[in-house]
């Protein structure tokens, strides 16, 4: 397992260059209005995993964006006791 690991750990850096440089490439090519109005008339679902590609952000930019929407909205769901005080509060009104 740890033999496993280490070599993960030594492909990372490449592999991730790979990854940034290809999602480079498919943004330009994606972003050539030709190619897209082509790709949309020949092969819709390639456009549509070029997108999927392209919207792809790391895990720290995801992060930080949810709690950014969550700020802006505040908290997503309330917890189940916060549920009870709230229909309580509206019964005495």
């Amino acid at each position: 397992m740890q033999e496993k690991y280490k070599d993960a750990e030594k492909s990372y850096g490449s592999e991730l260059l790979n990854l940034v440089v290809a999602k480079g490439y498919v943004t330009k090519l994606v972003g050539n209005e030709a190619v897209r109005s082509w790709l949309a008339r020949t092969a819709p679902e390639f456009l549509e995993q070029f997108e999927l590609v392209i919207n792809t952000t790391s895990m720290e930019e995801a992060l930080d964006q949810q709690a950014q929407e969550e700020d802006q909205s505040g908290p997503a769901l309330q917890p189940e006791g916060d549920a009870a005080g709230s229909e309580q509060d509206i019964a005495a009104e």
